[in-house]
C-alpha cells in the first residue's frame, strides 16, 4: 500500500514538474497508436524471421534429398564397377570431390538464405524505429496530428 502512495506522489512530481517546466502534455491517444504500431512491427519481424527460417529448413531438407539421390547413383555405380579398382577409385574420387563442392555451395547458399531473412527482419524494425524517432519528435515540439 505504501508503494502504490510512493508511486502516486512521484507521478505527481513528475507532472508537476512538466507543468512548471511549460512541457507539453504527450497526446495519450498518439502514444497508444505508436506503440500498437511497435508491437505490429515486432510481429512482423517475426513473422520474417519465421518465414526464413522455414525457407532455409525447407532447402535443407532439399538439399539432403539431392545429396541422398547423389549416394544411391554412387552406389549404383560402385555395383558395376566393383570389378576394376582403377574406375572405382576413380569414382570415388569424383563423388568425394562433388560433394565437397556442392557442401560449400550449399553452405554458402543457406547462409545467404539466413542473412535475408535477417536483413529483412531488422529492416522492419529499423523502418518503425525512425517512424517512431519522427513522431516522438513531432510531439516534443509541438505538431502532433490529429
Amino acid at each position: 500500500m505504501t508503494d502504490k502512495k510512493a508511486t502516486e506522489d512521484l507521478v505527481s512530481m513528475f507532472m508537476n514538474f512538466g507543468k512548471e517546466m511549460k512541457l507539453p502534455s504527450p497526446d495519450l491517444e498518439v502514444l497508444v497508436e505508436r506503440h500498437r504500431k511497435n508491437l505490429q512491427a515486432l510481429d512482423t519481424a517475426a513473422k520474417t524471421a519465421g518465414s526464413g527460417a522455414t525457407e532455409i529448413a525447407t532447402r535443407q531438407r532439399e538439399m539432403v534429398q539431392e545429396a541422398l539421390s547423389e549416394i544411391s547413383a554412387m552406389a549404383e555405380s560402385m555395383k558395376t564397377n566393383a570389378t576394376d579398382p582403377q574406375a572405382m577409385m576413380t569414382a570415388q574420387t569424383e563423388f568425394a570431390k562433388r560433394s565437397f563442392e556442392t557442401a560449400i555451395r550449399n553452405t554458402s547458399e543457406l547462409a545467404g538464405l539466413a542473412q535475408k531473412s535477417s536483413t529483412d527482419a531488422f529492416k522492419v524494425l529499423q523502418q518503425n524505429m525512425q517512424e517512431t524517432l519522427e513522431e516522438s519528435r513531432k510531439m516534443m515540439m509541438g505538431q502532433t496530428r490529429k
